[in-house]
């Protein structure tokens, strides 16, 4: 498969896109997300953006933020696609947040690795698979 390419937004961090879908495929909508390396889940989004998409309500879930404080969150079970590649997963349902995150789970699920070079202004997510190894050499008899 071919490499994803993301971009940086105003702020410098890491986005790419990618749609979010539930239930019904035509409730699919594209947004920017942020990869959080920090997150350790599939995908964070909005509630109100959520609402929208036909995702199931899936429960509950603690949280630890970034001061260690533990907190609970609804989620939801929906699809997430990035270049005609979809996966499933459980998505945090954020009520005081406006922005989608992307977190490792996403990365791990897809088998996808992540290369930021902020110099070049570059994101790059590909395939995380080792090369095959080299043929051995012919030998003549």
């Amino acid at each position: 498969m071919p490499p994803w390419t993301g971009s940086f937004n105003r702020s410098g961090s890491p986005i790419i896109r990618v749609g979010i879908g539930g239930v019904i495929p035509q409730s699919k909508q594209d947004f920017d997300a942020l990869i959080d390396t920090g997150f350790t889940g599939f995908l964070s989004m909005p509630l109100t953006r959520a609402f929208p998409l036909g995702l199931l309500l899936y429960g509950t879930t603690s949280v630890v933020l970034a001061d260690g404080s533990t907190s609970y969150r609804l989620t939801a079970y929906g699809v997430a696609e990035v270049a005609g590649e979809r996966k499933a997963g459980v998505i945090i349902l954020e009520g005081g947040s406006d922005q989608v995150l992307l977190g490792m789970e996403f990365l791990t699920r897809f088998k996808k690795a992540l290369s930021v070079k902020p110099i070049s202004n570059t994101v790059e997510i590909s395939d995380d698979t080792p090369p095959p190894p080299p043929a051995a050499p012919a030998v003549a008899p």
